[in-house]
């Protein structure tokens, strides 16, 4: 007769609930470990709440940074996001798409994790709370691991701790410090999908404005320690467009999230700038060129001359923008429309186009979505999520050096690698 497998799984978080669901239904007898005092915290708070499960984006596997495509596709292509959203429907959550992003129908992250629960209640999962993991080791083939109050034994162990953003919720990097302990190799962690510190009184002076904007990140490399001012030095990083939430101490929103890696990455060898094209949105939405648009605020100021320049931008830019446009610009907040030069109008335009903010870093782990870098991905196998040189123990999630953009991505790579490993670990 065939022995069940016995798997411990560490943490509780979108792989964890995915592993242990998986490795039951494939015949394992299953206990969760979880340091926290209830599951899948940060789950909840994904999406703002709303917890963005998956993304249709046809070419997935390439929007992915860390690892190489080639570790990321055959996971992927295991359970790809058409299986998460049937995987979802079988334990009776409805999702919804819009644009490519995926929800629950609900519009809450507590609906996903109430059904996963369900289902680990359903397969008689034992689910361990506040059970921290101190020490993990492995003596004939069964592994051992240690908490404050026991030492739990199995056949496989999953590592599925999560990464170090957001420790309030239970990723606090202790999964790091489990990996150390048998050996893996780890790639520097960073920060990333987090706001960015801008240099300068700009940001404070224009904090809690949200608006759209094309944002482009702009390097240029230290020499002997010091900042390149000359502007042949600086390359194009990326360009990201979408919300940008100016705060007291630099920018923030989506697209500020997606370049903030290359920050965190960088560790001061490089100088980082930003550009922020505040009417590229409006331009592509309305298919025009900004020659037309200058030539609606040339007529506008003829029609105004006695009123102040910035009155022209009144029904473009938010009011706080507006002054740090005009001073880049070199434009005297009192002048009048029609003292206005063509000339000092093609230069406020440009200014609204390319607006520059100086980075000087990242916002801590505290309140990033998620971290670059972790386990190096050479050390696993992504057709069964297994250490190579270490049988019997698996890592899912945020603990590898895998990290996508927002939009669902880094929730389908929990899901998916989550499931190839309680798959594997099972059998």
């Amino acid at each position: 007769m065939e022995t069940q497998n016995r798997v411990i799984i560490v943490g509780a978080g979108a792989s964890g609930l995915m592993a242990a669901i998986t490795a039951a239904r494939n015949g394992a007898k299953v206990t969760v470990l979880e340091a926290m005092d209830r599951p899948g915290k940060k789950l909840l708070t994904t999406g703002n709440g709303r917890c963005n499960l998956t993304n249709m984006d046809p070419g997935l596997p390439g929007r992915y940074h860390g690892a190489a495509g080639s570790f990321v596709q055959p996971v992927l292509e295991q359970f790809d996001a058409q299986n998460v959203r049937g995987f979802f429907g079988e334990i009776g959550l409805l999702t919804i798409e819009k644009n490519g992003y995926v929800y629950p129908y609900t519009n809450q992250a507590s609906s996903v994790l109430e059904v996963l629960l369900a289902e680990l209640r359903r397969w008689k999962v034992k689910l361990k709370l506040t059970e921290k993991v101190e020490a993990i080791s492995c003596a004939d083939r069964i592994w051992k691991v240690q908490t404050g109050t026991w030492t739990y034994e199995a056949e496989r162990l999953i590592l599925s701790c999560g990464s170090k953003c957001a420790p309030t919720t239970g990723s606090d990097g202790s999964g790091y410090q489990l990996a150390k302990m048998v050996g893996l190799k780890l790639i520097p962690v960073v920060p990333a999908l987090t706001p960015l510190l801008c240099e300068g009184k700009a940001p404070a002076l224009a904090a809690g404005v949200r608006g759209m904007a094309e944002v482009s990140l702009w390097q240029c490399q230290k020499q002997d320690g010091r900042q390149v001012h000359a502007e042949k030095h600086w390359t194009l990083v990326a360009s990201e467009q979408g919300e940008v939430q100016w705060t007291k101490y630099g920018i923030s929103g989506i697209a500020v999230f997606q370049l903030s890696r290359y920050v965190a990455a960088a560790k001061g060898t490089r100088v980082f700038r930003i550009t922020l094209d505040l009417l590229k949105p409006y331009l592509e939405e309305r298919k025009i060129e900004r020659e037309a648009l200058q030539g609606m605020l040339w007529q506008r100021a003829g029609q105004l001359p006695s009123e102040p320049v910035g009155m022209l931008m009144r029904g473009i830019l938010n009011e706080k923008l507006i002054p740090l446009m005009l001073d880049q610009a070199g434009i005297r907040s009192k002048m009048r429309c029609q003292e206005l030069t063509e000339k000092e109008l093609f230069t406020l335009l440009d200014i609204c186009s390319s607006y520059p903010l100086e980075v000087s870093g990242t916002k801590s782990f505290d309140v990033c979505q998620v971290c670059a870098g972790g386990i190096d991905t050479t050390q696993i196998s992504p057709e069964t999520m297994e250490c190579r040189r270490l049988p019997g123990l698996y890592v899912t999630g945020e603990l590898l050096d895998v990290d996508g953009p927002c939009g669902g991505y880094n929730l389908q790579w929990a899901w998916a690698s989550g499931y190839v490993a309680g798959k594997n670990a099972a059998s």
